[in-house]
Formats: C-alpha cells, sequence, structure tokens
C-alpha cells in the first residue's frame, strides 16, 4: 500500500510539473510574441515615406518601398540594401528571419512551430558579387537517416545529409513559382537584424563591426565545411550539431568572444548566450527581441486591389531604414 501511495503521489507531482512547464512555455511564448509584434508595428509605423507600385518584370507582383528614419542606435553607417536599385536585400552579416514555419500546409504543427519557435533563420554573406546564406535546416530524406542523425556524433565525414548548408541566391527576396510558397514568396513576412556595432577599445585592441562580422560568417563557413549536422533534440547533443536560429547564434557569439579576447580558438559547445534573448533555446523571437540585435527592414506580402483596374495583385512591402552613404559591397 506504501509502494502504491507513494507511486500515485509521484505521478501526481510529475504532472504538476508537466502542466507547470507547459503553462509558463505557453505565457512565456505569448508575452514573446507580443513584444515582437509590437517592436515590427512600431518600426512599420515610423515609416514616412512610400513609392509607387512598381511593377516586376516576368513576374505577377509588385514592389512598394517604405522609408524607416534612423534612431540613435540604428546609425551604423551602412544602408539596408546593396545596390543603388534596392534589388539586393541586405549586407554581409545581416541576419534574415521569419516566424512563419515551413509546414503551412501540416495544420497543428504549423502553428505550434510559429508561436513557440519560428519558421527559419540564415547569415548573409557575398561571393564575387552573388549573395549566398549560410543555415542549418533539418529535411531528412526518410526516417532511418532521421535516427542516423540523432545517433550521429557529428564529426565530419559522417556521410550524412542533413547538414549546414550554403544557398545562393536571394531565395527570401526574390518571388518563387513553388506552390509550397506564400504568395510567389519563401514567406509571407519576415525580418531582418543586424547586430549592434560592439566597438570597444581595451588597451591596444581594437574590435569593430567589421571584425566582428568577418569573424561571425568565418564561423558559419567553417561549420558548413565541417558538415555539421542539424539538431534535432536542440538543447542536448550540442557539440557538432545546429538548428538554424542557433547556428546563427553561436557563429556570433563565436565572433565576439573570439574577436574581443584576439583568440579565435574559442568554440561554443551549448546554445549561445549572445543574440538569445532568454538564454534557452534559441527561437526567431529569441533573435529579434536580444539586446545584441536590431531590425533594419521588414518585408510583408500582401493582397492588394490594383488602383488603376481594382483587380487582386500582390503587393511585396519593404519597409527599410533610410539610406545614410553611397557605398555597396
Amino acid at each position: 500500500m506504501k509502494l502504491l501511495r507513494f507511486i500515485k503521489k509521484s505521478i501526481r507531482i510529475t504532472l504538476m510539473i508537466v502542466l507547470f512547464g507547459i503553462s509558463y512555455s505557453f505565457f512565456f511564448s505569448t508575452y514573446e510574441n507580443i513584444k515582437v509584434n509590437a517592436m515590427i508595428s512600431n518600426f512599420k509605423n515610423r515609416a514616412t515615406q512610400s513609392s509607387e507600385l512598381i511593377s516586376q518584370s516576368n513576374a505577377k507582383y509588385y514592389r512598394r518601398y517604405w522609408i524607416v528614419p534612423r534612431e540613435t542606435s540604428e546609425q551604423d553607417g551602412l544602408n539596408v540594401f546593396n545596390d543603388s536599385e534596392k534589388k539586393e536585400l541586405g549586407r554581409r552579416g545581416d541576419i534574415f528571419v521569419t516566424r512563419q514555419s515551413p509546414f503551412k500546409n501540416v495544420l497543428g504543427l504549423h502553428q505550434f512551430m510559429t508561436y513557440y519557435f519560428g519558421g527559419h533563420a540564415a547569415l548573409l554573406d557575398y561571393e564575387n558579387g552573388t549573395p549566398v546564406f549560410y543555415e542549418s535546416t533539418g529535411f531528412p530524406d526518410d526516417f532511418n537517416e532521421f535516427i542516423d542523425v540523432l545517433l550521429s556524433n557529428g564529426e565530419k565525414g559522417h556521410g550524412l545529409g542533413t547538414t549546414a548548408g550554403k544557398r545562393s541566391g536571394n531565395y527570401w527576396f526574390n518571388h518563387s513559382t513553388s506552390e509550397d510558397y506564400y504568395n510567389l514568396f519563401y514567406r509571407s513576412k519576415f525580418v531582418g537584424l543586424r547586430v549592434k556595432n560592439p566597438y570597444l577599445a581595451d588597451g591596444n585592441l581594437q574590435v569593430t563591426y567589421d571584425d566582428i562580422v568577418e569573424n561571425a560568417l568565418k564561423m558559419a563557413r567553417e561549420k558548413y565545411k565541417n558538415e555539421a549536422l542539424y539538431n534535432f533534440l536542440f538543447f542536448l547533443d550540442t557539440k557538432n550539431k545546429y538548428y538554424c536560429t542557433d547556428f546563427v547564434s553561436r557563429s556570433y557569439e563565436e565572433a565576439f568572444l573570439n574577436v574581443i579576447n584576439n583568440d579565435d580558438t574559442y568554440r561554443s559547445r551549448g546554445y549561445a548566450n549572445n543574440l538569445n534573448d532568454d538564454g534557452f533555446i534559441t527561437s526567431v523571437n529569441d533573435l529579434i527581441l536580444s539586446e545584441d540585435t536590431y531590425i533594419h527592414f521588414y518585408v510583408e506580402i500582401k493582397e492588394e486591389k490594383d488602383p488603376n483596374t481594382d483587380e487582386k495583385i500582390i503587393v511585396q512591402n519593404i519597409y527599410y531604414l533610410e539610406d545614410v552613404s553611397e557605398d555597396s559591397i
């Protein structure tokens, strides 16, 4: 009888802990979503000027550009676009994130991932003038590969395909004909983040934004070359495995510590503290809410009425911080 009472009591305690964990995660995620929604709304509402609808050749959509005046914390000396025509969105080291999951046709899973974790994050670089994104994606070919990824230690040479990748072209900004996309685009909403300039002076050590960006991209390339596996366990087995937001945040954390300490040997073995608002599993909301980042553009795809014909058209609305220089990469 004592054993039975002990088992019942243990079950009740376990259920209470589980219930508390679920409740806490729900309310905390709700709090984060409210804060991020407010940040995005504030960024959009700051826009003071917009362009006319600009028809895109060979595509059934339009672009409209919204200029957002810069605040003091956003005076980084860098334009948002990489070209004067504003067709190349983003600069080296910029972070692209979307809160929308990739499973928009899977009821339940899509809403759960979007609400709690977000959809994807990637780090932008340019090679010979062409944009490339370093990222980590978790789409194994089958269940057997999924198990193999879980069991692997992640050391280079594992022979598995679910690894960190390098993707050429700006698939975030440019349209696609894929039926799985959102109104011709990869996502209907996404955010651009830029790491704050961490200029430090410590004796003879001078740390600049360019130093941090170069090192972050170096860390991302290293993970790509080392065939780093996707981490389906998130906060476990983190030595050689990364999920998308974790890939970005740990690349920057390594960059911060390597450059500031003038030692390029540091490698993160657990989830990052930098670019991670709550210090635990790094979500898209964490990257947006981090004190280390700020929003420098926001893109939203909407169906609108053509002012000339009243027909529905797809409009890519681009909110971006005003230009500050004439340079390009």
